[in-house]
């Protein structure tokens, strides 16, 4: 994913979500949108805290 999809992800997604440090570690550890969107599924079977789950499912629904 280069710096334009990830400045682009940022100032559409990251006003809807409440950590955006979290967003900004996803997005520097994909590849491209199909590998953030399935890091994100993962994240969402196995994340306990009901804050970044309800983040993973805003950016989720956002990316779509």
């Amino acid at each position: 994913m280069n710096m334009d999809e990830k400045n682009n992800i940022l100032m559409e997604i990251g006003p809807y979500v409440s950590d955006i440090e979290f967003l900004k570690e996803l997005l520097n550890n994909s590849n491209d949108i199909e590998d953030l969107k399935n890091k994100l599924k993962e994240l969402l079977e196995i994340e306990k805290d009901i804050i970044k789950r309800t983040d993973i499912k805003i950016i989720l629904d956002k990316l779509k």
